[in-house]
């Protein structure tokens, strides 16, 4: 089945503008002029409304901004759980996320900002035409952390543990827009066409 490529994970930009360039060059355009950005911006990021968004920091999804002001982490947060909310509920995202970097970040393996980097190469390659599989994808996935550089025992394994489930939920999302896709084509009725396969929605 073609995978197709729509928008950078987790954006409504569209995906083909900063391929080349990925995660990291889009978060320097963001932060270009400051180190901070309103909820205003991630809104237009993100596409979600400002209720959700100001919903998940409220439940703790994503920490308190500082004075109203957003950073780089920030914006990781809401783009990591935006693009993979579709297929794994977010309890279970934020428990990965927990557990590739702690609580509070104090046995970090990688910033998220750095991470959504990771994620936007193994996404750019999985994409790439057809589902590329599991055997695959743990070749995407060892080939694009080649150059992780936290000494820590153990870090890349986690890294690459954590990239190969990300990369595979939000794949996973684009067969099943596919899959929509070809039912809207068929005339499906628009109120069952979307099923909600997450529960815990924003």
């Amino acid at each position: 089945m073609n995978v197709q490529r729509t928008c950078l994970p987790g954006t409504v930009f569209p995906a083909d503008d900063v391929a080349k360039e990925g995660g990291r060059a889009f978060f320097n355009k963001v932060f270009y002029v400051s180190e901070h950005i309103m909820l205003s911006h991630i809104r237009e990021i993100t596409g979600l409304d400002t209720m959700a968004l100001q919903n998940w920091v409220k439940r703790k999804w994503v920490p308190n901004p500082e004075k109203k002001y957003y950073n780089r982490e920030h914006l990781a947060r809401f783009l990591l759980i935006n693009m993979l909310r579709d297929t794994v509920q977010i309890s279970r995202i934020l428990y990965l996320l927990r557990w590739l970097n702690g609580e509070n970040g104090e046995d970090g393996v990688i910033p998220e900002s750095e991470l959504y980097e990771y994620v936007c190469r193994c996404v750019a390659r999985a994409t790439d035409g057809k589902f590329p599989g599991v055997n695959a994808l743990d070749q995407i996935v060892e080939e694009e952390t080649a150059d992780f550089a936290n000494p820590a025992a153990g870090a890349r394994r986690r890294l690459m543990t954590a990239l190969r489930i990300m990369t595979a939920a939000y794949v996973s999302a684009r067969i099943k827009q596919e899959a929509d896709d070809m039912l809207d084509s068929l005339g499906a009725a628009p109120d069952v066409r979307r099923g909600n396969v997450n529960t815990q929605k924003a």
